[in-house]
């Protein structure tokens, strides 16, 4: 479970602020630059493990130089073969692995800042905007329907439409994330515009 943070998403609470070996401040929350211990990442939010401020607008290429700067440092040749930190090299080069692949989805990203705000999964609440659900059936039919009659000039129609259905959707994900912490009302309706996307992507496949 992913620690709630507060104070517009404050991340420094939860950063080791020096290295448990040479007691030397920490450039990133995985291993010591100095002295190359590694530090387990268990309980840190993917924006820490990055090095990055919690926010839903990210520079992406700041991202993967971050990304791809910790992966060499942490990766298991560094590290003692079949010893602890190879072990703990493992497990941290999957969960700098897991952050990356978030932080880079902007559904995922907004998910995650949506968790960190104290909002619902899509496990928890799988609400979405009336509109959303009466329009997803309704798109569906067409499908099987230009499918049967084997329609691919409908198909095609009706895969541009859910595309625009789905921009649309993401455009409002953004606005709404950009907000968070927010109230409970925007966390809501973060929530519902999210499980919109999902029935939009879905139909996508479909299609």
């Amino acid at each position: 479970m992913v620690p709630i943070l507060t104070s517009a998403f404050d991340q420094t609470a939860v950063l080791p602020a020096k290295c448990r070996s040479c007691n030397r401040p920490l450039d990133s929350p995985l291993f010591c630059g100095n002295c190359h211990t590694l530090h387990p990442a268990a309980g840190l939010t993917h924006f820490a493990i990055l090095g990055l401020t919690p926010s839903f607008d990210i520079d992406l290429d700041e991202l993967r130089r971050k990304y791809l700067y910790c992966s060499r440092c942490i990766h298991p040749d560094h590290h003692s073969a079949g010893g602890a930190d190879a072990n703990l090299s493992l497990h941290t080069a999957a969960q700098l692995n897991e952050s990356y692949r978030v932080l880079r989805d902007p559904v995922l990203r907004a998910e995650h800042l949506l968790a960190l705000a104290g909002g619902r999964s899509s496990a928890e609440d799988k609400s979405a905007p009336p509109d959303v659900l009466a329009q997803t059936m309704l798109l569906r039919e067409e499908t099987e329907e230009a499918r049967a009659a084997d329609d691919s000039a409908g198909l095609a129609a009706l895969r541009k439409q859910v595309q625009t259905l789905c921009e649309q959707a993401l455009q409002v994900v953004a606005g709404l994330a950009r907000e968070l912490p927010g109230n409970d009302d925007t966390r809501q309706r973060l929530r519902e515009q999210l499980n919109a996307v999902k029935y939009y992507r879905k139909l996508l496949e479909q299609l």
